[in-house]
């Protein structure tokens, strides 16, 4: 049977719709009816799909751009945690060296009193109570007085005495070198303590440190409307805004994790309705291309 006569053998076309009529229909006329039908529903199934691909690769772009900042904050709270440990171990050996510090400045205040009451014995502060220094002068004026003792020896015991006497005089001139090298000393200890150990101090920053990052914060008064107009700002860590501590703790990480899994669950959806419409897109395109290939058939072989 020739192309032609096949495409216009109307067996092939019974129509049963009840629509009237003979009931019969031409073959490429009815390609041609069901291929405009087919250009519908593709053009219908198409649009809908592209607009479920938009919605999918919003919610994809959003889903990962969330995914990138809790990532972000994930592991700045994994910083801020190893921040806790190393500055745990640092405010521990800092309190050691506080410890230490304090014992340093009462033992080196100790020792400079012993010094100086060793050097305070050389010298005479009032009459009654003389110092070694003066003794020994008396001493040597004592001896020369003596009158039942021959020069000679009053000159041996002096001349010891003497001997005696340059050492002592020795160890006054260094009265000043010393006393001045300790109190030097205990400056720079009790400088060591107040700046480590008492108030405003570096154990004290580390502290305050470790209780920010561990969500400890005593909360200071707000500033009142006329410090805000006439003295802005009138405190700066007040004004200063600060993060909430330990991080997983606060709401925005809160809020950004609940929103992340939404965007997961949100874009899983849209990816399974999107990937539905696009394959039934994709079946009346493939209906709509056979039909076309089957007219621009059946019209070639009718004009042969």
């Amino acid at each position: 049977m020739s192309m032609i006569k096949f495409l216009n053998d109307d067996t092939c076309c019974k129509d049963d719709s009840g629509n009237g009529g003979n009931g019969e229909k031409n073959c490429l006329t009815k390609w041609e009816e069901d291929f405009a039908n087919a250009c519908n529903d593709y053009n219908e199934k198409s649009a809908e799909s592209e607009k479920l691909k938009e919605q999918y690769d919003n919610s994809y772009n959003w889903h990962h751009k969330l995914d990138k900042w809790f990532d972000l904050i994930d592991k700045s709270n994994e910083k801020a945690d190893n921040i806790v440990i190393e500055l745990g171990f640092f405010y521990g050996q800092v309190m050691e060296v506080c410890k230490n510090a304090k014992c340093t400045s009462i033992a080196l205040e100790k020792l400079l009193c012993q010094v100086k009451s060793i050097f305070d014995c050389l010298y005479s502060y009032d009459i009654l109570d003389k110092g070694l220094e003066d003794l020994i002068t008396d001493l040597i004026k004592a001896i020369n007085c003596l009158k039942d003792i021959k020069d000679v020896d009053k000159e041996t015991a002096v001349n010891c005495i003497k001997v005696f006497e340059e050492k002592i005089k020795a160890v006054c001139d260094l009265q000043e070198a010393i006393l001045c090298k300790l109190i030097d000393a205990l400056k720079c200890a009790n400088l060591l303590y107040a700046y480590i150990c008492e108030e405003e101090g570096l154990s004290f920053k580390l502290k305050t440190i470790l209780e920010e990052f561990n969500g400890i914060v005593v909360e200071e008064p707000s500033c009142s409307s006329e410090d805000d107009i006439e003295h802005y700002p009138c405190d700066a860590k007040e004004k200063k805004p600060q993060p909430t501590l330990p991080i997983i703790e606060g709401d925005y990480y809160k809020d950004l994790k609940q929103n992340l899994e939404k965007a997961v669950l949100k874009t899983d959806e849209l990816k399974v309705k999107w990937t539905d419409k696009k394959k039934k897109s994709d079946d009346a395109l493939s209906r709509k291309n056979s039909l076309a290939e089957a007219i621009k058939a059946a019209k070639a072989a009718e004009g042969k």
